[in-house]
């Protein structure tokens, strides 16, 4: 009795959102200096930027950094890569840098400046500005092999860019200790318009489109847009340090960040913002959003913060033992979490609770519901609180559904695969492996193909086979933090097993019966063969793909030739039935 209560109280519980704004991980970045601006062009491979020349780069999310050479010693403060190969990077006395080839080798460019460069953005690999101080205002049209210099009349310093195509962009920063500017362009630059603003220095500035937008700055300043510009409303930061940065992730959730550790938070378009305690002191200097689930924070003393949504799937895979699916993640500590709740999808925005697991166990779930050889499941989870306060749903992961079928000649199994899909985009299989085994239980590599690729033909079949196909995860899932389960830690996700048993005994059927068809594909006809023992007085029928009779007839003797007359070009399945059905 008492199981059944706490399970209908868990069931009932309040589904409030436990605040993701909580869920910054600190990450090792490898260097004491004070990084100024941080950019991902994907969700793994990532760039930050720092006084004295410095260049970080990942390429796993940020789980570990590494140096690049810049070649220069001046202090750089904007980076930005258009893709995981193409960046620039900007600093003081004019310094524009390019690479080619992520950040091992850079170039300089020209920008006929010698003003402190702030902020780089590009709209695509060729068109891109850069702003500075005194009316710093570039734009190239050909990758920066050449910068235009623009002008705006006020002659503003300028802090911050918001590029939102080649043709509308907004610039921040300053004519002054005490005035701050926002300027605008929708015309490629040709002209800016100027906006004063008087809170003092405008340091961050971020657009989600051409009419919504947030600015950030002196003693905890939020303005907010809902007409490209042309009017600021105040919004309370319930901060009084400086803001340096800004970063929406759509028009109601975002983030700013500052001085002495300053971080808040809002869900409501910023109509009300919450401080969030970052737990730093150091000046937090720029922050980055790749997507809903993915943030990053860079600032002084090397710090660099990471932002996940609550608790997230880390692998699921077709467990050895149970052949059921199993759910995997890490926990994180300290974060007040009672137990999980794991769900499974059904359709549309329609995902059902399929189990609770609490906190103190281990951080792996078995559906023991699942069809692993019918169907590829999709699954969340969620952290619940002491209050029942419940955090948003993790991202999915799916998983792989392995299906074999005959193959012509009747000796080659096709082997399919549904891909593996995490829908954060952290994880994207970069291959598939196949492993191929006589016996159930002692399967090896057989073959391994690119993730583009999901179909494989096993040729010269003449045994019973057992398969499975997996994909490898480069950074390995510990279930409870380094807790083992049964094996792991986990870095497969395997799909189910399919054998060729059952095919075999249709294979062998059909060659005792010396069925065959060739050519096959037709062209204008084909002749179907098959042997005595099926009788003389057969009916050969022929179906579409839907299961439709397009044609039956009955045959006397042990062939048939299939002309093609009306038949449309498709896949089609030939039956003959005699004593029995081939």
């Amino acid at each position: 009795m008492k199981q059944i209560l706490f399970f209908s109280i868990m069931f009932l519980a309040s589904a409030s959102i436990i605040n993701s704004q909580n869920y910054w991980n600190n990450q090792v970045s490898g260097t004491n200096a004070n990084l100024s601006s941080i950019h991902f062009c994907d969700l793994n491979n990532g760039w930050a930027v720092a006084n004295g020349g410095v260049i970080i780069h990942t390429i796993n999310s940020g789980n570990t950094w590494s140096s690049l050479t810049s070649g220069i010693i001046t202090d750089l403060n904007g980076v930005f890569f258009i893709n995981s190969q193409v960046g620039w990077a900007v600093g003081t006395g004019g310094v524009i840098i390019k690479t080619i080839d992520g950040g091992t080798s850079w170039s300089p460019q020209t920008s006929n400046t010698t003003q402190i460069l702030y902020s780089v953005k590009f709209v695509n690999d060729t068109v891109g500005w850069v702003v500075g101080m005194n009316d710093a205002i570039l734009r190239t049209t050909n990758g920066g092999t050449t910068w235009t210099d623009q002008t705006c009349p006020v002659l503003p310093n300028l802090m911050a860019l918001s590029v939102l195509n080649k043709d509308t962009a907004f610039a921040s920063g300053h004519s002054g200790s005490s005035v701050g500017r926002i300027i605008k362009t929708v015309n490629g630059g040709t002209t800016w318009i100027s906006q004063t603003i008087s809170s003092g220095t405008v340091y961050g500035i971020y657009f989600t489109d051409a009419n919504k937008g947030w600015a950030v700055g002196n003693n905890g300043t939020i303005i907010n847009t809902i007409n490209g510009g042309t009017n600021w409303t105040t919004q309370m930061s319930n901060t009084s340090d400086n803001l340096l940065s800004v970063c929406f992730i759509n028009d109601t959730i975002g983030w700013a960040v500052g001085m002495n550790g300053a971080m808040v938070y809002t869900e409501d378009g910023g109509t009300t913002w919450t401080v969030n305690t970052s737990g730093n002191t150091v000046n937090l200097r720029n922050i980055y959003f790749r997507n809903p689930y993915r943030g990053w924070i860079c600032g002084n003393a090397g710090k660099i913060m990471y932002h996940r949504t609550s608790e997230e799937i880390c692998l699921v895979t077709v467990d050895t033992i149970s052949f059921k699916n199993r759910i995997i993640w890490e926990r994180i500590l300290n974060q007040g979490t009672s137990y999980y709740k794991t769900y499974k999808f059904v359709t549309g925005n329609v995902w059902d609770s399929i189990g609770f697991v609490p906190f103190v166990n281990m951080s792996e779930f078995t559906d023991y519901n699942s069809n692993p050889g019918t169907q590829s499941e999709r699954y969340k989870i969620s952290a619940v609180d002491s209050l029942s306060n419940e955090s948003d749903l993790s991202p999915y992961h799916q998983t792989i559904l392995l299906q074999i079928s005959v193959g012509v000649p009747t000796t080659t199994m096709n082997l399919s695969w549904s891909q593996y899909l995490d829908e954060s985009g952290v994880f994207i299989p970069s291959s598939y492996t196949i492993i191929r085994g006589t016996a159930s239980t002692n399967l090896t590599d057989y073959y391994t193909l690119p993730s583009s690729n999901t179909l494989y033909n096993d040729l010269n079949i003449t045994s019973q086979y057992y398969y499975r196909v997996y994909v490898n995860k480069p950074t390995p899932c510990y279930p409870s933090s380094s807790a083992k389960a049964n094996g792991g830690p986990y870095s497969h996700a395997h799909s189910n097993m399919e054998d060729v048993e059952s095919t075999w005994h249709i294979i062998q059927t059909i060659a005792d019966k010396g069925f065959s068809i060739y050519p096959n594909p037709m062209k204008e006809s084909s002749l179907i063969n098959w042997d005595g023992s099926m009788g003389h007085n057969c009916t050969i029928i022929i179906y579409d793909i839907t299961g439709k009779v397009v044609l039956q007839e009955n045959i006397n003797n042990g062939s048939y030739t299939l002309n093609r007359d009306n038949i449309k070009n498709g896949f089609y399945t030939v039956e003959v039935r005699g004593e029995k059905v081939v």
